[in-house]
């Protein structure tokens, strides 16, 4: 992974970036207040990373790695964007009601990537514990599947992060 992509998953996976902050909700018992999913996919030979993450706050982020100079392509989004902060709380809301299925470690320790492209990691961050899973995006796709609610609105959550950057006006046209 390149230093600014792990940079950025770093900073969402680290709560105590929230702790001075207002306004911060504890969800369900495990009282989860960041969410989100990390994806793997090939580009010609190499594996890149796309990372989605939402938090009790309504921010919400897309990271994405990319042949720029940095590695590192993202959106900021959710404020004053009602349908993706909808899809992201919803998001959030079913990661906090999954943690029982998931892998728990303490908060702080290291998430590891997708093993493999076409796996997704759904994570769940309290101030305590770092919960993970992996399945196989054809998997997450299943309706019987306990995850498929987190999966699909990730999905909802990432397509309109394109919608917003679809609407905002192109550089130097403002």
């Amino acid at each position: 992974m390149k230093t600014a992509y792990i940079n950025m998953r770093n900073f969402w996976l680290d709560v105590k970036n929230l702790e001075n902050r207002k306004g911060v909700i504890e969800i369900g018992a495990d009282k989860i207040s960041v969410a989100g999913v990390e994806m793997s996919f090939k580009d010609a030979a190499e594996t890149k990373h796309l990372f989605i993450a939402t938090n009790s706050l309504g921010d919400s982020s897309l990271y994405f790695e990319n042949n720029s100079k940095s590695g590192l392509g993202g959106m900021i989004g959710g404020h004053g964007h009602e349908a993706l902060q909808n899809a992201a709380a919803h998001m959030l809301a079913h990661a906090a009601r999954l943690t029982d299925k998931m892998t728990s470690v303490q908060a702080g320790s290291e998430l590891p990537a997708p093993s493999a492209a076409g796996m997704v990691r759904l994570f769940a961050v309290s101030k305590d514990k770092l919960f993970y899973t992996e399945e196989s995006e054809e998997n997450l796709r299943q309706p019987e599947n306990p995850f498929y609610p987190f999966f699909a609105y990730s999905q909802q959550t990432l397509g309109f992060f394109r919608a917003q950057e679809e609407q905002a006006p192109a550089k130097g046209h403002a």
